[in-house]
């Protein structure tokens, strides 16, 4: 019987539109059935991502994974409701929402009235989705568990925080994404993952690297950020949007040099008649990078768009551009 190719499924995070896009993708992958052809075992994410990739861990956990598309789909329209609903509205509520913060009056709403709402409200939203508690007792009870990496960043410390499918928990997921002016930051007071973090798009968005642990043969990457533009950013919303694509690509390529240095020591050194890494114990496989690459020109401002046909049209992109993944 052939070996499946072990794959590893990574979704960069970006507000609202990358978790509709990563729902597409997913409802692509389930009806081509790549589940089956695939040892698609290992996932990975930050912020929005991290939720995408929670969902597809904790059906694949439980063996429902035919069911992460229609969960998905609930999770990223759950709030839809358009108060946001394009992204010139949406530049325009960053520069209001600055100028407003340079009021300690307004500064203390948002601290201590604001934020905590918005942090009740978004674990009400991920607990809706993700059964946290019943996916950690089917976990420990499991013969095998699949993969998980959810990228975060630890603010004192200044370290990149990855957590794995031992540490998951709703700490876990709510730190991936901790938007300090959103709903804040998160303490995880106790335990070998105490601290004190932020967003993981500070730190890596998503996580690759850590996937080369899992032995899988292939990174499934699915973009948010377009790599390229056509057009030279010409007002402030424009080029803060672009230095964040272009920060968050930086980090993206780095992880991916770092897979394809152990690429290359992989390889058999002619003159010494044996690869450069010593992997005696096959720890470490050749790994195929597949990109979902970001073709659609969004304009600045789009991550906190919340429009039902906005998100509706980035689902759609990731629905008919996932067979780049599974392409031979």
């Amino acid at each position: 019987m052939t070996q499946k190719t072990r794959v590893g499924l990574a979704f960069q995070g970006g507000g609202f539109p990358a978790g509709a896009l990563g729902a597409g993708v997913v409802k692509r992958l389930v009806e081509d059935r790549a589940f089956d052809e695939f040892d698609i075992d290992v996932f990975s994410g930050t912020s929005a991502g991290a939720l995408v990739a929670s969902v597809c861990w904790g059906h694949k956990l439980k063996g429902t994974i035919s069911e992460a598309p229609e969960t998905l789909e609930r999770l990223w329209m759950h709030f839809a409701w358009g108060l946001v609903p394009n992204a010139k509205v949406a530049q325009a509520s960053q520069l209001v929402g600055a100028i407003a913060q340079m009021n300690p009056v307004q500064q203390y709403v948002s601290e201590n009235m604001i934020v905590p709402l918005l942090r009740h409200m978004m674990k009400d939203w991920i607990l809706t989705y993700i059964p946290i508690d019943e996916l950690i007792e089917v976990r420990d009870k499991a013969a095998h568990v699949p993969g998980l990496a959810l990228g975060s960043a630890e603010v004192l410390e200044g370290e990149i925080k990855v957590f794995t499918e031992r540490d998951f928990c709703l700490d876990a997921v709510m730190a991936s994404g901790s938007l300090d002016e959103v709903n804040g930051i998160t303490v995880i007071k106790e335990g070998p993952n105490s601290g004190v973090y932020c967003d993981g798009a500070w730190g890596t968005n998503p996580p690759i690297a850590p996937m080369m642990e899992y032995g899988v043969d292939q990174v499934w990457f699915v973009e948010v950020f377009p790599q390229k533009r056509e057009q030279i950013p010409a007002n402030p919303g424009e080029r803060k949007d672009r230095k964040d694509e272009l920060w968050q690509n930086s980090l993206v390529q780095h992880e991916l040099e770092d897979i394809e240095r152990v690429n290359r020591w992989l390889e058999v050194d002619p003159n010494l008649k044996k690869s450069r890494l010593n992997n005696d114990d096959g720890r470490y496989r050749h790994i195929v990078v597949k990109k979902m690459p970001m073709t659609l020109d969004l304009p600045a401002g789009s991550a906190l768009v919340n429009a039902r046909g906005f998100l509706q049209k980035m689902m759609d992109y990731g629905y008919e551009h996932a067979p780049i993944l599974m392409a031979k």
